[in-house]
């Protein structure tokens, strides 16, 4: 059982590169850019290349625990701001705010479980999955939020300290739910 969870966190981990090559990419290719910001832009890349070869700087060993009542928190955060921003009709922004700003106050609650200080994340990464402005609707943001709580659950022992987790790992259940939205679902 021990092998299969490190060849799952292993996969997420190459989704997850793989993710910020193709987010790369889809950058350079978009613009023509100016020859310093392309040396600046490789740089950059260069030094994201050698972070993943010393991995011990960016993982924290923890006791491996999946709580799976966070994927219920998950999807209160991204339909509450979908539902926010496509029926209510607020700023897609503002939307994920106020669901990130409500979702920070369930670490008050006194409940006995021992994932409850992980809820205001899922509730904000959540809200980062709702912010999108495709137009498949709640199906989709299923799709995207389940594999957003998978990509999180596999990799909470990543990147500690450092900022864009939780729109990075919005990004990629978005991505990969619109590969498999496109491509594998028949309808």
């Amino acid at each position: 059982m021990q092998n299969f969870k490190k060849l799952i966190s292993k996969l997420l981990l190459f989704l997850f590169i793989a993710a910020q090559v193709y987010f790369i990419v889809a950058i350079i290719k978009e613009k023509t850019l100016k020859p310093w910001f392309l040396i600046a832009f490789s740089l950059i890349v260069l030094g994201m290349a050698l972070s993943y070869r010393k991995k011990h700087r960016l993982h924290i060993e923890l006791k491996y625990e999946v709580h799976y009542d966070l994927f219920v928190w998950f999807l209160i955060g991204s339909f509450a701001t979908y539902f926010l921003q496509s029926t209510v009709g607020l700023n897609t922004v503002f939307a994920a705010g106020l669901v990130g700003f409500t979702g920070s106050f369930t670490r008050h609650i006194k409940y006995q479980m021992k994932s409850a200080a992980h809820w205001p994340i899922a509730i904000y990464c959540g809200a980062f999955v709702g912010m999108t402005q495709l137009p498949y609707g709640y199906v989709f943001i299923f799709l995207s939020t389940i594999l957003t709580a998978v990509f999180y659950t596999f990799s909470h022992h990543y990147f500690h300290g450092i900022g864009g987790k939780l729109g990075t790992l919005a990004f990629m259940g978005v991505l990969y739910a619109y590969v498999i939205y496109k491509f594998f679902l028949p309808w």
